[in-house]
């Protein structure tokens, strides 16, 4: 007879885990890897839904330039940052755009993952499940997707913060996370010519609140925060002027130098009674126009002669600029702060739709870097004027989101519970304040450069109510269980 294996004396109750628990381990571990996929990819789904609602990636009026500089190496006027063009060149794989909003899309999803593993503190299953929903909502109530979808680089200002947030003073980071950051914070600054202030305007203010919350603060040192702000901040500028190097237009960080700021003197009156006063005496190039003067940023930049008569007078619309806000400097600064509190409100979802006003253009860069995408293009909503109304519909419900959300979290701030999550939300409005500032100041009020980072203060709700959902949890399992308390 055969003999049958004993049963060992006191293992008939043993559950897997104890019988083998590295076993165990590794598959809790799998299934969370599991979960963890999926939950990044249904996230990346959404973060496109514009879109592919669209039908192709949307457009604004400045795409074809960035597409063209990206492709062609060549630079357009009013010259913009090369960073982008770049970022345009190396993800479209020179295939399709798609691939851009895919690189995008993957780009947001970990700067989020990031904040949320930094700002909520629980499990990597339930931080998950919090950055999903926290997508999710960001999807439905802001204008997050729209900027995703879009060829342009007004994403990354909002990446722009919460990566140099984050090399501030986040406490949970290993080196290699450390320096992917910093390579995502040096390709927002050079992503667009707005960013290089915004962000030296803001490392200032974030090294000033390192040292002034030192005592509560767990992440790494000043001087440590300060190399890891201003390396990629550097690195932006050296390989923005290197790039305008090699585009033959200087070893410059900003070629067009005074040309925004000018358009904006121009859109708010301040160029034009400079000109009425001094021309009499003064023989500018712009007095040659002097009954038909621009009269918005966008007349001076793409319409009007005036900036083409300057072209080899440089130094004149240099000096003429510095003259008309030394001539008026009160005036200046009330018209920069109107602006800036005029910036802040400015957060119509859409205005890229809504304003945009380069079709023929684009459609002659697409056909040339993309002509496998021209006819996919060609069919899109935007393209057939159908986007609009959805852009409308959601623009009045994402105003109202956002002010109800900057009045939720103060509320949640002031209760004084979650300290970290409250510095970080104080950060959120100052960067939107310098954002706002430097915009408005530069280029003049728009609802794009604001809508860019309006999103940030409802991400900071979903963030609240995160960390109150793990305060539930906790309390949950220590009403259950008194041991463990």
């Amino acid at each position: 007879m055969m003999k049958t294996e004993e049963q060992v004396p006191g293992t008939e109750d043993l559950s897997l885990e104890q019988v083998n628990p590295q076993s165990s381990a590794s598959i809790d571990g799998a299934i969370e890897l599991i979960l963890s996929f999926l939950l990044g990819t249904l996230a990346i789904c959404l973060l496109l839904s514009v879109a592919w609602f669209n039908g192709y990636p949307t457009v604004f009026s400045d795409t074809g330039s960035y597409l063209l500089t990206g492709a062609f190496r060549v630079a357009f006027e009013p010259f913009r940052a090369p960073g982008y063009s770049m970022f345009t060149r190396i993800s479209s794989l020179g295939i399709s755009g798609w691939y851009i909003v895919y690189a995008q899309a993957v780009i947001v999803l970990y700067v989020l993952r990031e904040t949320c593993d930094y700002l909520i503190g629980g499990s990597r299953k339930f931080n998950d499940v919090c950055l999903f929903a926290s997508v999710c909502l960001l999807t439905a109530l802001t204008c997050l997707p729209w900027l995703v979808s879009l060829l342009m680089p007004d994403v990354f200002a909002g990446l722009l913060f919460l990566s140099a947030y984050l090399l501030a003073f986040a406490d949970n980071l290993t080196l290699i996370r450390r320096v992917i950051l910093a390579g995502i914070l040096a390709l927002s600054v050079a992503s667009h010519m707005s960013m290089f202030p915004v962000a030296a305007a803001f490392v200032v203010l974030l090294l000033g609140l390192k040292l002034a919350w030192r005592r509560t603060d767990e992440g790494p040192s000043a001087k440590a925060a300060m190399a890891w702000l201003l390396v990629p901040v550097l690195a932006a500028v050296l390989w923005t002027m290197n790039l305008n190097r090699e585009m033959r237009v200087g070893f410059r960080l900003a070629p067009s130098k005074n040309t925004f700021l000018l358009s904006h003197l121009f859109g708010n009156g301040m160029a034009a009674d400079f000109l009425r006063e001094n021309c009499s005496s003064r023989p500018f190039i712009a007095c040659r126009y002097l009954s038909n003067l621009p009269q918005t940023p966008e007349q001076f930049l793409f319409w009007h002669p005036l900036l083409h008569d300057f072209k080899g007078h440089e130094d004149e619309m240099n000096a003429m600029t510095r003259e008309i806000i030394l001539a008026h400097p009160l005036r200046f600064v009330a018209s920069t702060a109107n602006g800036t509190v005029l910036q802040m409100a400015a957060i119509w979802t859409g205005d890229e739709i809504r304003t945009y006003g380069a079709a023929q253009w684009n459609n002659i860069a697409l056909q040339r870097v993309f002509p496998g995408d021209f006819q996919t293009l060609s069919n899109d909503r935007q393209f057939r004027g159908s986007l609009l109304s959805l852009a409308d519909g959601v623009a009045r419900f994402q105003y109202a989101i956002f002010w109800l959300s900057v009045i939720a979290c103060l509320l949640l701030a002031r209760s004084g519970r979650f300290p970290r999550l409250n510095r970080f939300y104080y950060s959120a409005i100052v960067f939107l304040v310098v954002n706002a500032a430097i915009c408005a100041t530069f280029a003049g009020v728009y609802n794009r450069y604001q809508n860019r980072v309006a999103w940030i203060i409802p991400f900071c709700l979903t963030a609240y109510v995160s960390c109150l959902a793990r305060e539930w949890k906790r309390s949950a399992v220590l009403s259950q269980d008194p041991a463990c308390s």
